[in-house]
């Protein structure tokens, strides 16, 4: 084929638009190409250049094994190497959006101020459009670089050159948008190939003279939100901060207040660096200090007995943030309020059928609602009120508040009353309801299409059978009359279990491509349902149903997260009437045999952290722990777990070895920038959400990039698109409140 030359020279950042494996914002197709002549630029093969090389890896397909990746919305096709070593798409639909059918390629950098060309061969057996750009992965999703370009049976070479104006972003995606143009009619089945990408920086002035953004880095960590005055308070060292001693000084009057040695620095695997520690538990007047070492100083923190209050309060409210299906006001929702959003009937999957699911929480930074993590969720706040009812009171600032019932359990009341329209008339509970696709960053009511409600599951049946059961015993005092409609639907769900009793569910339907909230058993699950029952009941085949699955073993009871539930399972069955459950001594022997590996795991770390390895999530495992800690004292009767428990959430709240308060809006740093949807609309971070945290498996491209070789324990990044570190989610934020519960009502 004889090759035809495009070229095209465009500056600066093109019209917004975006698409992404993760949300969608809509955007129109432009017309503004440019002919001009080609140029060539020499290339340096300077070391501190990032010129003279293409960012794209295989860019001529020399290889099939390519790092390319597919995206549908709506259309449909199959991308792969062909025998000529070309990316061929063939598209089997090309959808209603320009971003139906998408490829795309992430793994590179763009550097403010610097300039670039990409260029690519591209030919179709059909005349089309299709749009080449480059866009931040994350935010909005806008095009840094974008045009619209046509395509036909003769190979054709793109030439296009812009420079990036924006912030520099580690971690932007290059797409090429295969689906509907208003240019496009008349065909369906095509195919279109590619071959030769070619992006590399040709002026690099930008990023010689560098990031003039200020870095803020902490080499002396501590929780910056503060410390009850008679708790053990520590900071850890790294780096310029290893001396011999450090000093506590009185931020008010400049005093030094204490002064003592630190340990000596000891390699930490989970950081990758020496770090010590300095203790000064000692400290116990109120008031805000910094601790320093030579001319190093730490963020300020206070000491005092409400320094968890403000903290507490707004961890709290993020749940009546993340309401759906009403209005929140502006006199008590602020920033964030909106109007009624996902309120209309929601067809079950599969079927014409369509049911008012409305209400519930959103789950995270998306406005999908899934009964497995709704049911953690709840579990945790009702546990919380149940061991530390002081705790709580009834001025959140919520619709509810003043009514004379704690806010918690209004809040927790809201979750359950959607989780009640998830059941359906065999007792079976479906599995979520979302869109099929994760909305763009928009606020909850502009997410406007077709919600759809996913099948029934026994993950969540058997979930929401053991919430229901724990409700119905905690609002036994407060409103019989629903307790018995808690205790009645959970018993209806767990005799649809018995009535299948064969895992169902838990995986995406096709075409669906929301949180999945995956599972491979439920066991956990339905052990979980038949203690729950069996403690607010006490009917003894409940008993016999829990002593069944436990006498086959294989049941972890020492997780509290949405897929594993063992441990809620061991801690109802545990704190029933000890007179009853015939498995008592063997649950409890499963129950505490994880503390030791807990405990042993903070011994070995500077900062007392209970995790070796830092998963998807790591922050709600790091307070998970801590709830274990103190549920094994309250069944043990002693305080063995307590000050472990404690530093968990020294953690949370700043001493960790990133340095970042992970909770938004406290401390001197926390995260500006976390994956949730009303935050990044608004352009204002919410308050109160505690964020995912270190994820050494990076599992985003914004993490991929920016943390590859990174320590398990620092691989955390505060960006929006990084969703595998810095997404919030409900399920997160519950565990924390259970800290915060026990460490008000421990002071």
């Amino acid at each position: 084929m004889k090759k035809q030359i495009v070229s095209f020279i465009l500056a600066g950042s093109m019209l917004l638009g975006m698409t992404s494996c993760s949300a969608i914002w809509p955007t129109e197709p432009t017309e503004s190409t440019t002919e001009t002549e080609e140029e060539t630029t020499e290339t340096t093969e300077d070391e501190d250049s990032i010129m003279g090389f293409n960012m794209i890896n295989n860019g001529d397909f020399a290889s099939k094994d390519h790092e390319w990746h597919t995206y549908f919305e709506g259309g449909d096709g199959l991308m792969y190497v062909n025998d000529k070593g070309e990316m061929q798409f063939d598209a089997k639909m090309i959808g209603t959006k320009e971003w139906a059918n998408q490829m795309y390629y992430d793994g590179f950098a763009l550097y403010k101020n610097c300039k670039y060309e990409m260029q690519f061969d591209a030919y179709s057996d059909v005349e089309r459009d299709f749009k080449f750009r480059i866009q931040i992965n994350g935010s909005d999703y806008h095009g840094y670089v974008e045009e619209v370009l046509h395509v036909g049976p003769e190979m054709t070479h793109y030439d296009i050159e812009f420079t990036m104006e924006e912030p520099s972003d580690p971690a932007p995606r290059l797409c090429i948008n295969l689906g509907k143009f208003t240019t496009n009619s008349g065909f369906k089945e095509h195919t279109v190939c590619f071959d030769n990408f070619d992006l590399r920086c040709i002026d690099d002035k930008g990023y010689k003279e560098g990031d003039s953004e200020d870095k803020v880095e902490s080499l002396i960590n501590i929780n910056q939100v503060g410390y009850l005055p008679n708790t053990v308070k520590f900071a850890v060292m790294h780096g310029d901060a290893i001396a011999d001693k450090a000093k506590v000084v009185d931020c008010a009057t400049g005093e030094v207040v204490f002064e003592d040695d630190m340990t000596l620095g000891v390699a930490n695997p989970s950081t990758g660096r020496d770090e010590a520690t300095f203790d000064f538990s000692s400290v116990k007047q109120p008031g805000t200090y910094k601790i320093v070492v030579g001319e190093i100083e730490s963020f300020e923190f206070k000491i005092g007995d409400d320094v968890y209050d403000a903290a507490f309060k707004e961890s709290l409210r993020m749940f009546y943030l993340q309401r759906c299906g009403v209005e929140l006001t502006a006199d008590l929702a602020g920033t964030y309020a909106h109007p009624v959003c996902h309120a209309e009937k929601a067809t079950i999957f599969g079927t014409k059928d369509q049911i008012d699911v409305s209400g519930g929480w959103h789950d995270a930074g998306d406005y999908g609602r899934y009964v497995v993590s709704g049911a953690k969720a709840v579990a945790d706040l009702l546990l919380a009120y149940n061991l530390y009812p002081d705790a709580f009171d009834d001025n959140l600032g919520i619709p509810e508040s003043g009514n004379g019932i704690p806010d918690v359990l209004d809040e927790a009341k809201f979750e359950l009353d959607w989780l009640f329209k998830m059941q359906n008339a065999e007792g079976g509970v479906y599995h979520k309801v979302t869109c099929t696709n994760f909305p763009g960053f928009v606020m909850p009511e502009e997410e406007t299409e077709e919600l759809v409600v996913c099948p029934v599951s026994t993950t969540a049946t058997a979930d929401f059978a053991a919430v229901m059961a724990m409700a119905a015993t905690i609002y036994a005092d407060i409103d019989y009359n629903y307790s018995s409609k808690c205790l009645d639907a959970a018993m209806k769900a767990e005799a649809y279990l018995d009535a299948h009793k064969s895992f169902e569910g838990a995986k995406n339907p096709d075409g669906i491509v929301t949180g999945e909230y995956p599972d491979e058993v439920d066991t956990d699950e339905r052990l979980w349902a038949y203690a729950e029952l069996f403690k607010a009941t006490g009917d003894l085949a409940y008993d016999d149903k829990f002593s069944e699955i436990m006498s086959k073993g294989n049941v972890n009871t020492g997780e509290l997260g949405w897929q594993g539930v063992g441990a809620y399972a061991a801690f109802a069955y545990l704190t029933a009437d000890k007179n009853q459950g015939k498995f008592r001594d063997v649950v409890r022997a499963s129950f505490i045999n994880g503390v030791s590996e807990v405990l042993s795991n903070a011994i070995a770390d500077a900062y007392s952290s209970t995790l070796k390895d830092y998963p998807w999530g790591s922050n709600m495992s790091i307070a998970n722990n801590g709830m274990y800690l103190i549920m094994y004292d309250k069944i043990e009767g002693g305080t063995k777990g307590d000050t472990v428990a404690r530093d968990q959430l020294n953690y949370l709240l700043g001493a960790n070895g990133t340095g970042y308060c992970f909770l938004t809006g406290f401390g001197t740093l926390s995260p500006k920038a976390p994956h949730h949807r009303p935050s990044q609309a608004k352009g204002e971070t919410m308050p109160g959400m505690l964020v995912g945290g270190p994820n050494q498996s990076l599992e985003d491209p914004y993490a991929a990039n920016v943390l590859a070789g990174t320590a398990p324990a620092l691989c955390y990044a505060d960006s929006d698109q990084a969703f595998s570190l810095n997404e919030i989610t409900i399920y997160w934020n519950s565990p924390l409140i259970f800290l915060f519960a026990y460490a008000k009502s421990n002071s």
